[in-house]
């Protein structure tokens, strides 16, 4: 009993002590009068001022706590007058009992309108180097490089031999009113955090925690403001190493130049399950809202603490992209057709890591066409990633997409072509002392055009390739397509192999209905000299000539069918400079079509007409000659047009003919010899029968959307005459058959020359 009554005693004394320390110490001890001491240590190890402004509040029984009212830390030095740091209010409160027993109870921790200020000078150091700096050389400046090891390693073995908390709950965590300003000076990028507001609920482990977030994010350069709020409800397992939030909603409506001024609203739903032992984050059902862009799926990451891998499958919904572009006032391609990218959607396949992404089961569904197949991109940090694909679409036409044809690129419509022969010369009249009112009218708009025309010439000519660009390409795929239309033309069953690397591009052609016919080519192109190098290969054969010129320039002069090589090299990069460069070699053969503009029969009645004094017959509506076959080769020379064997027959006529054609400034010069083999009765004429055998000279010349077709009397009435003579002469020598020397008869025969 005597035990009993001296354990009692000695218990009275400590709950007696407990209660007056718990009485006394907050009237003894005020941290207040601990402020110098505390500004000066601060001082002392970081170089700084503190104001401590407010009150410092301390707690002991039942909770072990510290209040503390408005703080301000100096800013390093060099980096302006405001302060670093400072705050309004905090607050921390643990339950002093549950310690004893290694249970940590936190009460609600407290900041209020903490203000941060970050900045970067143009040399590179940072407003916190200095306090990093110094609370190292603080902790180290007593010890040698042996010592801080032994340190490092007592700490380690510390850390491992304490014994863990039995337990730990906070009542949550409430930070109102932060602002966090970063300012760079090195890049010129300044960045703030505004109204930055937390609310963590009770925070127990294995139990739900309501978490709410919000703050404003405002950058400078360029210009964007985004109000951002973040909400869920994170569940950590006991071990700490499991981490699920069922609903985590993510909302950010932003304006700024990038987006120009128009606000969008971004929201973002998903299901999180973070699993730090197997390293591997889980994102599912996730739903993403940018304001009607609406994209879903699952996605995995592996490997979180080694090599980030992730995976998963999005789906893009139904999407009216002209009218969403148009909403936002985002720039709107100028598009020939107002009507496409009115749908778009698209499902795929997703699996890639920091550096690359690999695309598989891609469906992408853009207006009327249907796209599938897999991409890959590596080395993603790259300025230019590379690029591998194979791609199939079933049809599209490009036209609808491409801009609106101008005045100055919609092609040229040639019209009827003036099939007559050139007037004669005529005696050239005195020359007029007056100007004609007429000539006076339109000297001025000639000047205007004149200076327009220097003008445009002065102005420098568009590049056509962008040589950068293709200098840092790194492709090699190839694109399918089922059904192309391009510039009106039409092609089926398209394959192209492209490959590009190291400034070098390479595009393989191969189409297999073309103008019910088939093309294979290569384009090579080369820009890793001063100056692009281009080299075209293309083999066309069974091409229905007509529909294919039509659709190209809007002029089907030439019908039928046949086949059409080519072979050409140019530089530049410039179309002047793509035509003064170019050289190479083409060759073509038509057979059972028209040259349609040219009437070469009509041309030789007509000057037959003149040779006889007589009206020249009506010419045909529609101007053309008829060919069963024709074909040629010519060779390029610094854009000059060479071709030595133009050849065409028909029924009724033998064509042979040589020239060239100036592709610089799209003007030719051709001769021609027309030879009637047959009668031309239902080609208008009856009393040709002079002109069988006999080459009829006719000159091409002009533009090529006009050309001038002539035939020169001159030299046909010489050829006329010429051969009537060597008719005579024949008769002549027939009948003095062995009579007259070979010398007469050389003389007979030179006579008539």
């Amino acid at each position: 009993m005597k035990i009993l009554k001296v354990l009692a005693g000695l218990l009275s004394i400590v709950i007696v002590l407990i209660v007056a320390a718990v009485i006394i110490i907050p009237l003894v001890v005020d941290p207040n009068d601990y402020r110098d001491e505390i500004v000066a240590e601060v001082k002392r190890t970081t170089g700084r001022d503190l104001q401590i402004n407010g009150d410092i509040a301390l707690s002991v029984f039942p909770w072990l706590g510290l209040e503390l009212g408005e703080l301000k830390l100096s800013n390093a030095k060099g980096f302006g007058d405001a302060p670093f740091a400072s705050i309004k209010q905090a607050a921390v409160r643990v339950q002093l009992m549950p310690l004893l027993s290694k249970q940590v109870e936190v009460d609600t921790v407290l900041l209020d309108g903490l203000n941060l200020n970050l900045a970067k000078a143009k040399d590179g150091q940072t407003n916190w180097d200095d306090l990093a700096s110094a609370g190292k050389e603080q902790t180290y400046s007593h010890q040698t490089k042996s010592e801080r090891r032994a340190a490092s390693k007592d700490a380690a073995t510390d850390s491992k031999a304490a014994m863990p908390l039995a337990g730990l709950a906070i009542g949550g965590v409430n930070v109102s009113n932060a602002n966090v300003s970063w300012r760079d000076d090195s890049s010129g990028q300044q960045v703030s955090i505004q109204q930055f507001n937390l609310e963590i609920g009770a925070i127990m482990p294995g139990q739900p925690v309501d978490l709410k977030l919000d703050f404003v994010v405002d950058n400078q350069a360029p210009a964007i403001k985004a109000n951002i709020q973040l909400s869920g409800s994170p569940h950590l397992n006991i071990k700490m190493d499991q981490l699920d939030i069922s609903k985590l909603m993510l909302s950010v409506d932003a304006k700024g130049d990038l987006l120009n001024g128009k606000p969008v609203k971004l929201k973002l739903e998903t299901g999180v399950a973070l699993d730090l032992s197997k390293e591997q984050l889980n994102l599912n059902a996730l739903q993403l809202d940018a304001d009607g862009l609406a994209l879903n799926g699952d996605l995995v990451a592996n490997n979180l603490n080694s090599e980030p891998a992730f995976g998963g499958e999005l789906k893009l919904a139904d999407l009216n992209l002209r009218e969403w572009l148009v909403r936002h006032d985002l720039p709107l391609p100028e598009t020939a057709d107002a009507t496409v990218l009115t749908r778009v959607a698209m499902t795929a396949t997703v699996n890639g890591t920091p550096r690359n992404l690999d695309v598989t089961k891609l469906a992408l569904v853009l207006d009327d066409s249907n796209l599938t197949g897999n991409l890959k991109v590596n080395n993603l940090a790259a300025v230019m990633p590379a690029v591998n694909f194979d791609l199939n679409v079933d049809a599209i036409d490009l036209d609808r997409y491409l801009p609106p044809p101008t005045d100055e690129s919609a092609p040229a419509k040639t019209g009827r072509t003036t099939t007559a022969p050139a007037k004669e010369p005529t005696q050239s009249k005195p020359k007029q002392t007056t100007t004609p009112a007429s000539a006076t009218t339109d000297a001025q708009p000639k000047s205007k055009q004149t200076a327009s025309v220097a003008k445009k010439a002065l102005q420098p000519e568009p590049e056509l390739l962008p040589v950068k660009l293709l200098r840092q390409l790194d492709v090699n795929g190839i694109f399918y397509v089922g059904r192309l239309t391009v510039k009106k033309m039409l092609a089926e069953d398209v394959e192209l192999k492209v490959k590009a690397k190291d400034g070098h591009l390479k595009v393989g052609q191969q189409v297999k209905s073309f103008y019910q016919g088939n093309l294979q080519g290569e384009v090579n192109i080369d820009v890793r000299g001063k100056e692009p190098q281009l080299q075209i290969t293309k083999n066309l054969t069974n091409i229905q000539a007509e529909p294919l010129l039509q659709d190209l320039i809007d002029d089907g002069r030439l019908r039928g069918a046949g086949r059409f090589n080519a072979n050409l090299k140019t530089r530049g990069n410039t179309e002047q400079a793509f035509r003064r460069n170019l050289n190479g070699d083409l060759g073509f053969r038509f057979e059972k079509g028209a040259l349609k503009g040219i009437d070469l029969a009509q041309t030789i009645r007509e000057t037959w007409a003149k040779i006889k004094g007589k009206p020249a017959p009506p010419a045909s509506e529609k101007p053309e000659t008829d060919f069963s076959e024709l074909g040629g080769t010519a060779i390029i020379t610094k854009g000059i047009l060479v071709n030595k064997d133009l050849m065409a027959k028909s029924p009724f006529l033998r064509v042979d003919g040589k020239g060239k054609a100036n592709l610089i400034n799209e003007q030719l010069d051709y001769k021609l010899a027309a030879t009637i083999v047959d009668s031309m009765e239902g080609q208008g004429s009856k009393d040709m029968e002079d002109l069988i055998g006999v080459p009829v000279p006719v000159k091409i010349t002009g533009p090529f959307a006009q050309p001038k077709v002539r035939a020169d009397r001159e030299e046909l009435a010489k050829r006329l005459f010429q051969g009537k003579a060597d008719k005579k002469i024949e008769e002549i020598e027939e009948k003095l058959k062995g009579k007259l020397p070979d010398e007469l008869k050389d003389k007979l025969k030179g006579l008539f020359r």
